[in-house]
Parts: structure tokens; C-alpha cells; sequence
């Protein structure tokens, strides 16, 4: 019985996998068709490695789209970050007058799905004379920050106590406590967010299509858009700048895979 268990997981695992990550291959193996095959042979391997759809990517600008969505990915992680972490500590271990309901408050965004304000955020842009990556870098930073709090509230919350009240009894502020003894401490829970808000942020596409209005800012999925003609497509310029837009998440999620890991599981038992 817990053989055929295992079995049936594994199947189910193997099953799921090939589901998830079949579009990414054929991304991948799309990327290097020639025009040709990639429309009369779409699931068909490359006859031959086919570069010029990468050629064709850097030429319409996907290294500008690319740098132009690190600075605002930067820009919002290090918002959310810096605004999550002291609201974090303030909902775990201040004594705040209805911390509950103040906390209930502050994760409410989660419930609202982003992309419902925003024409309420495009009029607000438009008083404030905001476009481009500066309009950007408010509604990434505000839709962010409840996710990160929940987290980040949690994984405080699940540190020991005595370790704030030594250093708060040694003369130490809130404010010294946060960013030289929890902020170390709270790494993976950190690079948790990090990785989760700078995902959603890379490849968000709806408010950078309404709030980019000058073409040298456009982002990385904006940008691709400009492939797509009225009557004709770069196909294989399109999926070679999918490829390349997938590399970083792809990168940061290796790299930090332990501490995603751990930053998940750290909160739950406390």
C-alpha cells in the first residue's frame, strides 16, 4: 500500500512538472526555429540552432527593456522591504491599541486583486503628473507591502522573545533592534519577499501598459509588445526575449532556493 502510495505521488509529481514546464520548453526550443519550422513545425525540435531570433531581440531594444525592469524591480523591493520589515515588527511585538484590527487592515490588500484599481491609480498619476517608472514604483511598493507584513509578522513573531527584550533592556531602540539584530537574523524570511515581490514586479504588464507613456522606459514585458505587429509577428524574436526575460527570476530563485526555503517553513511553527 505505501508503495503504490509513492508511486501515485510520483506520478502525480512527474505529471504536474511536465504540465508546468512544457510552455517553457517550448519557449525555449521555439527561441531557436527558424521562421519556417517554428510555424509549420511548432512542436518539433530544431532542424538546426537558429540565433538570429536573439539578434533580432537586441535589435529592437530588449536590453533597454531588461535594464529599465531592474530598476524598478530594484526600486520597488527595496520600498516594500523598507516600509514591510518596521510594519512587520510593529504588528509582532509592539504593543499597539487594536493590533489585531490594525493588522487585519494591513493585509487586506491581498484580498484585492491589483489590477482592480487601476484606473483609480491612472487618475491619480495623471493629478500628480506621474508617468513612466516613477508612476510604477507607488502601486508596486502599496499592492507589495501586505504580502511582505504577513510574512515578515509572521517569522518575527516566531523568534524568541528574549532576544528583543535583552536588547531592548540594554538601551537598544525599536529602530536599532529591527534593522542590527532581527533584519540578520530574518534572512531567509527577507529573501522570501525579496524573490516573491521582484517576481510579480518583472513580469507585471498591465499597469507598466497604461502608466509607460515614453518608449525609453518601457519595461521588459511592454517592450515585448512593440514585436507584435498589426498584421505581422516576430514569433521567434518574441519567444527568444521570453527566454531571456525568465533568466533572472530563474537565476535569483537558484541562488536563494535554501533561503526561500526556509524562510516558508520558519514561521509556521513557532
Amino acid at each position: 500500500m505505501a508503495r503504490l502510495r509513492a508511486v501515485v505521488w510520483t506520478a502525480l509529481f512527474v505529471a504536474a512538472a511536465v504540465i508546468f514546464l512544457a510552455p517553457v520548453f517550448g519557449a525555449i526550443i521555439g527561441s531557436l526555429k527558424p521562421p519556417d519550422e517554428l510555424l509549420l513545425r511548432p512542436c518539433a525540435l530544431p532542424s538546426r540552432l537558429y540565433l538570429d531570433n536573439y539578434v533580432a531581440a537586441l535589435r529592437g531594444g530588449i536590453l533597454r527593456y531588461l535594464l529599465n525592469s531592474a530598476l524598478i524591480t530594484v526600486v520597488a523591493v527595496v520600498g516594500i522591504l523598507a516600509l514591510g520589515v518596521p510594519a512587520a515588527y510593529s504588528f509582532a511585538w509592539l504593543p499597539l491599541r487594536g493590533r489585531s484590527l490594525l493588522l487585519g487592515l494591513a493585509v487586506s490588500g491581498i484580498l484585492l486583486p491589483a489590477h482592480a484599481a487601476l484606473l483609480p491609480v491612472y487618475e491619480i498619476c495623471q493629478r500628480l503628473r506621474l508617468a513612466d517608472l516613477p508612476a510604477l514604483a507607488g502601486p508596486y511598493i502599496a499592492f507589495g507591502l501586505p504580502l511582505a507584513i504577513l510574512l515578515l509578522r509572521a517569522y518575527f513573531a516566531s523568534l524568541p522573545g528574549e532576544l528583543v527584550d535583552a536588547a531592548l533592556m540594554d538601551g537598544a531602540s525599536h529602530w536599532r533592534v529591527v534593522w542590527q539584530i532581527l533584519v540578520p537574523v530574518a534572512r531567509p524570511a527577507i529573501a522570501t519577499v525579496a524573490i516573491f515581490q521582484a517576481a510579480w514586479v518583472w513580469n507585471e504588464l498591465p499597469f507598466a501598459l497604461v502608466l509607460i507613456s515614453s518608449p525609453q522606459w518601457q519595461t521588459l514585458p511592454r517592450g515585448l509588445l512593440s514585436f507584435h505587429g498589426q498584421y505581422t509577428s516576430d514569433w521567434g524574436a518574441i519567444l527568444a526575449g521570453v527566454v531571456v526575460a525568465s533568466v533572472p527570476v530563474v537565476l535569483l530563485y537558484i541562488f536563494f532556493q535554501r533561503h526561500i526555503e526556509r524562510g516558508l517553513t520558519a514561521g509556521a511553527i513557532r
